[in-house]
């Protein structure tokens, strides 16, 4: 249970860290368009770059602690919710902000009012995918250079020819993504109730 809880801890605050700065990044993407130019290539050079690549040079720069960990997981965890928050924010109908402007509403009005609940489902599917993303991201970064966690446990199991332990370690890893998965969905169901509706409306139409 100790090395499941070290990879929870490592998983969640990379992936908190995630939602924070890339909800911060996608507004300033669709706020500022000009500096979209400049981050967006950054953004996609950061994502394309193999994560097993860099995280031996993340733990010659950071030590073994959890810190490489945390920043592994947030680093696959980020990209989604950039892109998905992003698009949600842009993808407010030209009407709607031309009856805002011509109300004279701010900038920040606007966004307030009309682009964050205009990007808010989006932002619940990137961070259900994200989630998951950073449980496999936390694991890879134990994989590289790691004393402890679900990731530490799986190459002990493999060199010991232990399968029954193998398969535990990745039960739990499997549990675990499940886990916080679902308490996402149960958080957007309540925040945004209209938007699971339109969901399950969707997938019912499809049945």
């Amino acid at each position: 249970m100790h090395h499941g809880s070290v990879t929870l801890y490592e998983t969640l605050l990379g992936f908190v860290a995630a939602v924070a700065l890339g909800a911060l990044a996608a507004a300033i993407i669709v706020v500022f368009p000009k500096l979209a130019d400049i981050i967006m290539p950054l953004l996609l050079i950061a994502q394309i770059v193999p994560k097993v690549a860099i995280a031996p040079i993340l733990l010659i720069w950071l030590g073994y602690g959890l810190a490489p960990k945390i920043f592994v997981a947030f680093l696959v965890a980020f990209f989604p919710i950039v892109i998905n928050t992003a698009s949600g924010l842009a993808a407010v109908e030209r009407e709607l902000l031309d009856l805002a402007r011509s109300l004279e509403a701010t900038r920040w009005q606007i966004f307030w009012k009309f682009r964050v609940p205009s990007a808010l489902p989006l932002l619940f599917d990137g961070m259900k995918i994200s989630v998951t993303l950073a449980v496999i991201g936390a694991v890879i970064a134990e994989f590289v250079g790691g004393n402890e966690g679900l990731g530490v446990l799986i190459i002990i199991a493999n060199q010991e020819l232990d399968t029954a332990l193998a398969f535990a370690s990745l039960f739990l890893m499997s549990a675990g993504g499940l886990v916080l998965y679902a308490l996402i969905e149960a958080s957007e169901r309540v925040l945004i109730p209209w938007n699971s509706a339109a969901s399950g409306q969707i997938l019912g139409d499809h049945r």
